[in-house]
């Protein structure tokens, strides 16, 4: 039985904005529990993703470059896994959900019912953040564990660690919601975005630090380059996440510019800066993707592609 059938008054309630979402989810979480076997399938992909990057670092070992982390690359490595397992799943899944919905012959009906194209996507990311923040908590610390013997470095070793990094987690968190807003409202238009959606992610992981040190990009000659990237949420995230929870070093700056030639005595960007920085960087793109997904749902009506697969 669909959540969002009801009488006359309660479909006028659900036109607001709240209702939409919760029911979104709902609808969303009883779809994925429907197909159990996908949710065993993003688990074990997620598990030799981890293990996979993991000896990849082992093999690679302590790394002797100008930019080469302090400790072992296969730690680096997992870090990234580790952060992005929060974001992959939800990202994919919500850019890929309105074509899903017209594969399924349900998104007239879900139109019809005043839900639009940005609560549908809604939705679907909130109720795959909660699936894979559950990976996240099953899969990461027992393969840190197995890998390397390292899973206490997941762990905050202070209050002040945890405390510190939730407000950037979170902000990245919204960033790639903005992110997957932008990617899920092309397919209104564009139906076959599969390679478009993993391109645009492979380039946020790069920028942000995934396989490499951020500080890396320096090495182009722009020293101001990592300055730069850093004010986006993935990326000072990604740098807080080893930061505090591996090198256990709340005093970091935003780069490390011990590690960039130039610059000056310019020293990095400081937690609280990088906190408002990154606040402003989410408005942004949150507005936007306000706008554009408004912008691509009246384009798609108009060319009558909205409900096509």
């Amino acid at each position: 039985m669909s959540v969002f059938k009801g009488d006359t008054k309660a479909e006028k309630t659900l036109s607001s904005m709240y209702n939409v979402t919760i029911a979104g989810v709902k609808r969303s979480l009883i779809t994925d529990w429907q197909y159990k076997s996908d949710i065993v399938i993003q688990l074990v992909w997620t598990i030799t993703n981890l293990v996979a990057y993991g000896f990849l670092g082992l093999s690679v070992g302590q790394g002797t470059g100008d930019f080469a982390p302090t400790y072992s690359f296969s730690l680096f490595l997992l870090s990234s896994s580790a952060f992005w397992t929060m974001f992959t799943g939800n990202y994919e899944e919500t850019a890929f959900c309105l074509r899903e919905e017209c594969a399924r012959g349900t998104m007239g009906y879900l139109i019809t019912n005043n839900v639009d194209s940005l609560g549908i996507m809604v939705g679907r990311y909130i109720s795959s953040s909660l699936k894979f923040f559950v990976i996240f908590l099953v899969t990461t610390i027992p393969t840190f564990a197995l890998v390397k013997n390292e899973g206490v470095n997941l762990l905050p070793h202070t209050a002040n660690e945890f405390f510190m990094l939730i407000p950037l987690v979170f902000l990245s968190y919204l960033f790639m919601m903005s992110i997957s807003f932008f990617m899920g409202s092309i397919t209104l238009l564009v139906k076959q975005t599969t390679t478009i959606v993993r391109i645009m992610l492979y380039l946020v992981r790069i920028v942000g630090g995934y396989f490499f040190m951020v500080e890396t990009f320096s090495g182009m000659g722009a020293w101001w380059l990592p300055v730069l990237l850093v004010c986006f949420p993935v990326v000072s995230g990604q740098f807080a996440f080893r930061k505090y929870l591996v090198e256990h070093n709340t005093a970091a700056r935003f780069p490390d510019m011990a590690l960039i030639e130039g610059g000056g005595t310019f020293g990095g960007i400081s937690y609280g800066y990088i906190l408002l920085i990154n606040l402003g960087v989410c408005l942004v793109f949150l507005v936007a993707a306000y706008f554009f997904v408004g912008w691509m749902t009246k384009v798609a009506r108009r060319r009558g592609t909205i409900e096509f697969y």
